[in-house]
């Protein structure tokens, strides 16, 4: 019977008309790459991370009818390498427009083993072929190979066909069986925690599940098929699941020994359909939009596309029929990047229902129009991602446990000084009374996930403390969806006790920051995994650690009461800076101001230790590291740097921790380090290190009601604050303080905002959407959420000179209105909205509902990105619990707009 269904398959496969076309021919455009209408080809626009190494977009890459349907073609040196595994290093790279070819010079420096990756037009395709200097080193025969990755997403579930004979399916589940494969004589040391890793995992290899001269990919699917060729060795395809969840199929030959030029070569011929163009995307509001307000939806174009010059808006009637109740011009094409943009402006229409657009052959989901269309788009980042990120605590959710109460045997002091994974650093072996390796009593409370791994970054607590502070004073937000009891350490969501939940999770962040305080003395870098096993961990957080507190006295698996042997303690990174320290007692003290009244008790603690901790810095300043650093979190813009705390509070940035990877990428099992392409709303660039303790000074001021020093200090800082400079970070946070500073302050601030205001629209201009652009490798939905927040606050104190439009273009961007694809970067949220993200569940192709993605980014040079059915790329897909905090913010402040409008 199996051999029965092969053969059919075969049958199908190989009958019928030629698989390819007629040849084509590529050029080297002037932005430097291969092009034709419905193919293109990258070498190295982008480089390996210095840090995080392989994001899966660098090296050869191919887009074929508007998809990325492979990365990371070069040699490597394993069949399927991890993210930490050994890179060529780039020495420079050409593109010959003449001959049409893309050329990269590339080495293991290590092996003395130099090479040329070479990429040229030919007549259907490409030729790939390497070139080394000298003939393959002994000890990299049989190791070194050029691989070449493609996408899960695309190709699972489709048929394959090797050697025009042999058919095969790409499989959705890995099963390979595997090999040792040793390291490498005179292979450079790795990093300790990269040998542990290593030694942990066995040095296994999968086999390849198919092999031969020839692989069809996708013979089954006309958008993806693609043909390769090698004249050389075989080619092998390897599945990259078999060692981690986020692997690539590869396809791959090995170099041979004894020969330099053309050494591999590879035809790659895709079956590109005849004059293809990318089908019209309509980006709008999933949620949908309020009547009296701007309607645009935005046409992303093929350049190539001959559309119609209007577009029609649909009402869903009660029979399921569909009333054009309005037709539109499409305004003028705008170019950017590679495609074209037109706008559809619909606002006119205001009567209340259910709606679609249509432009030429594409229809949207069902859309409202709706008074509170925005009245609950945040609800789901409170009492579920929010919530599901809580740690030391267990959150159950009806049926479901999401996950059990983790990490109670925190935490040791790091024991190793120096530079850990994804960027974490401790600057000493000592801290007080603590020595490296010592456990730090009384650290196993409150605190969040930071993000799709599970270590509590200190930015991203003090970012969701301010956050959170600011919704519930600022809209009244009484919401109440939670049970929350951390003496049980029990969440139970949909199960309401009579608290706020934004009160309950500010108490809930606000008790890890008095732990560092009360135990260790000051704000730190954080709490970070010891190895990179618990790094890469997926699944309930709880399972983690044996909840023990380590004793090395004990043997290994010998557990005595709530003690073990066994070392699976997170790490506490004490290492401070001046801008943990005033953030901190920045989150303190709007936490107190927000406990008052619910715990009274916790929220004097709050304050009097915000106020011991100003005085003490005020005598005596917190230091930056040796050498200036920020002990593994810096400003936006540097790897493994943090989402700060806003002068005002809300940190975001906001793809939450994460302005690190702004300028890198992140790490593969878990993905994190804190930080994201946007400036922290607080600490922009140029921004940094002007009037660091204006967050505490606000927050003091506001929470004692206008005492001393704070509100001198308030006064004092405030002319900085609303400099050209600032307004667009952290300047309109001065609108906060308006309150407790002379009248005249408030026409000083008037005229600080008519000068921003007045360059605004210019720099919001750069792309077709009207906000701030994604221009590092993680995508940048913290910014615009951040531009939503600013720009609410903003209109609320000068609404004669910003209208409430800037808030509200900024969250239909967030829900739709964004490059690629329509998509809701909301969770959940909307019609169509992201269902498989960057979450501690990605394992399972889930999501977190209320997680807010980064979204797109550019693959450089010029293809945004932002995959629907794949969440395993941690630049478009990680959510982080401080964006979700900010998001509750921008949430309300769309719905507040709206209510604005009698």
């Amino acid at each position: 019977m199996l051999t029965r269904i092969r053969v059919c398959l075969l049958l199908v496969l190989t009958s019928g008309p030629s698989l390819f076309g007629a040849d084509f021919a590529m050029a080297v455009t002037d932005k430097n790459y291969l092009d034709t209408q419905g193919f293109s080809v990258f070498l190295y626009d982008s480089t390996y991370h210095p840090v995080f190494v392989d994001q899966k977009n660098t090296a050869m890459e191919m887009i074929l009818h508007g998809q990325r349907i492979a990365t990371n073609g070069d040699v490597r040196l394993m069949p399927t390498p991890e993210q930490w595994d050994l890179v060529a290093t780039l020495k420079g790279r050409q593109a010959d427009k003449a001959n049409n070819r893309l050329t990269a010079n590339l080495a293991f420096p290590t092996f003395d083993f130099s090479y040329t990756l070479e990429v040229a037009a030919e007549p259907g395709g490409v030729k790939v072929s390497i070139n080394l200097d000298n003939p393959l080193p002994e000890k990299l025969t049989g190791r070194a190979g050029f691989n070449l990755e493609f996408l899960p997403a695309i190709y699972m579930g489709k048929a394959y066909l090797v050697d025009g004979t042999k058919a095969g399916i790409f499989p959705l589940t890995p099963n390979d069986p595997r090999v040792k494969m040793l390291p490498l004589l005179d292979e450079s040391k790795k990093a300790y925690y990269l040998e542990d890793w290593d030694k942990a995992k066995g040095y296994t290899e999968p086999l390849p599940f198919a092999q031969g001269k020839s692989v069809t990919l996708g013979i089954d699917d006309a958008l993806a098929r693609v043909n390769v060729k090698s004249e050389t060795a075989d080619l092998m395809l390897f599945d990259g699941r078999d060692r981690a969840q986020n692997g690539w199929f590869v396809l791959r030959s090995l170099i041979p020994a004894g020969k330099t030029t053309d050494a591999i070569v590879w035809h790659i011929r895709p079956d590109v359909i005849p004059n293809w163009t990318r089908p019209p995307m309509i980006a709008h509001s999933q949620v949908g939009y309020a009547p009296g307000f701007s309607k645009v939806a935005v046409l992303e174009l093929d350049p190539k596309y001959n559309g119609p010059k209007t577009a029609k808006l649909l009402r869903l009637m009660e029979d399921g029929s569909y009333k054009q109740v309005f037709e539109g011009s499409i305004m003028s094409s705008t170019p950017w990047l590679r495609y074209t943009y037109s706008k559809f402006d619909f606002t006119s229409v205001n009567d209340p229902g259910l709606y679609v657009i249509e432009y030429a052959d594409q229809r949207t989901a069902s859309f409202p129009i709706s008074r509170d269309a925005y009245a609950k788009i945040w609800q789901d980042s409170l009492d579920h991602h929010i919530a599901e990120q809580m740690d030391h605590v267990s959150v159950r959710e009806a049926y479901r446990v999401w996950h059990g109460a983790s990490h109670l045997d925190d935490g040791r002091l790091a024991p190793v000084v120096g530079e850990q994974f994804d960027g974490w650093n401790q600057a000493t072996a000592t801290d007080g009374k603590y020595k490296g390796g010592d456990h730090i009593p009384g650290m196993n409370v409150g605190g969040w996930y930071d993000a799709g791994d599970f270590d509590l970054e200190e930015p991203a607590q003090l970012s969701v403390i301010q956050s959170l502070a600011l919704a519930y004073r600022e809209f009244n937000l009484k919401y109440d969806e939670l049970t929350v009891d951390e003496v049980t350490r029990e969440v139970e969501m949909h199960r309401p006790d009579g608290v706020p939940d934004a009160v309950q999770q500010v108490k809930h962040g606000a008790l890890l920051i008095l732990a560092q305080f009360h135990n260790i003395g000051h704000a730190i870098r954080g709490t970070h995994e010891p190895d990179l096993r618990q790094y890469t961990h997926l699944g309930d957080g709880a399972s983690k650690t044996d909840g023990r507190i380590y004793d090395p006295k004990l043997g290994p698996n010998e557990v005595k009461g709530n003690y073990s042997g066994k070392p699976d303690d997170r790490w506490i990174f004490t290492t401070n800076n001046p801008y943990f320290q005033w953030n901190a007692i920045a989150a303190l003290a709007a936490a107190a101001d927000t406990l008052k009244r619910w715990d009274d008790a916790l929220a004097k603690d709050c304050l009097d230790t915000a106020i011991k901790a100003w005085n003490d810095e005020k005598a005596h300043p917190t230091q930056n590291p040796a050498g200036g650093g920020l002990g593994g979190a810096s400003p936006a813009g540097a790897p493994g740097g943090g989402v700060l705390a806003a002068s005002q509070g809300v940190i975001s940035g906001a793809q939450g921790g994460r302005n690190g990877r702004g300028s890198s990428g992140a790490s593969t099992g878990s993905g994190t380090t804190s930080a994201q392409t946007a400036p922290p709303v607080g600490f922009g660039r140029g921004a940094f290190g002007v009037g660091l303790d204006w967050a505490a000074a606000l927050e003091l001021t506001i929470a004692t009601n206008g005492a001393e020093p704070y509100k001198s200090r308030l006064k004092e800082l405030f002319p900085q604050m609303i400099t050209a400079q600032q307004m667009g970070f952290r300047g309109w946070t001065a609108v906060r303080a308006l309150p407790y500073l002379d009248a005249s302050a408030k026409d000083q601030m008037r005229e600080a905002v008519k000068t921003y205001m007045a360059g605004l629209d210019k720099q919001l201009d750069a792309t077709p959407f009207g906000v701030p652009p994604s221009v590092g490798t993680w995508g940048g939905s913290g910014a615009v959420v951040d531009m939503a927040i600013r720009m609410y606050f903003l209109h609320k104190a000068f609404p004669d000179l910003v209208s409430p439009e800037y808030t509200l273009r900024a969250v239909n961007y967030i829900l739709g209105t964004h490059p690629v694809s329509s998509t809701s970067y909301v969770a959940g949220v909307g019609t169509v909205s992201k269902t498989k993200t960057y979450s501690n569940n990605r394992a399972d192709n889930a999501y977190i509902p209320g997680a807010v993605i980064p979204g797109y980014i550019i693959i450089k040079p010029d293809f945004p990105e932002c995959i629907d059915d794949f969440g395993f790329l941690w630049f478009e897909d990680e959510a982080v619990v401080a964006g979700s905090a900010s998001w509750v913010v921008a949430g309300n402040a769309a719905e507040a707009i709206i209510k604005e409008l009698k």
